[in-house]
């Protein structure tokens, strides 16, 4: 990137660390797919049971529902891929891991 770009991506980031990092949501805070779902360490009998609850829960969901589902499956699967990706760009480049510009915090993988 031409340094004088570079130079609008630097002058931003105080605006950067108070407007857009305020809306990152904590770890802590974010549902995991896990508390949704059957539990199979509580035995085989529970488990298949609440299996069968579920699937009777989501016989009514549209194709559409599905669709969408799979797409935000893929979606979250690459997460890792966008980070690497947008971690080659200057601005936001991260080269140690520990960067405490705010492009390198948005796109750390505990965001």
């Amino acid at each position: 990137m031409p340094p004088e770009k570079l130079k609008i991506f630097k002058s931003l980031e105080p605006w950067d660390f108070e407007n857009i990092l305020p809306l990152r949501k904590p770890v802590e805070k974010c549902w995991q797919p896990i508390e949704f779902l059957p539990n199979p360490s509580q035995g085989p009998e529970q488990f298949e049971q609440e299996v069968r609850a579920l699937s009777q829960r989501v016989l009514g969901l549209s194709d559409e529902y599905f669709v969408m589902l799979v797409g935000n499956m893929l979606t979250e699967d690459a997460l890792p891929t966008y980070q690497t990706v947008i971690n080659t760009f200057d601005g936001v480049r991260d080269e140690t891991g520990s960067c405490p510009c705010p492009g390198a915090i948005w796109t750390g993988m505990d965001s």
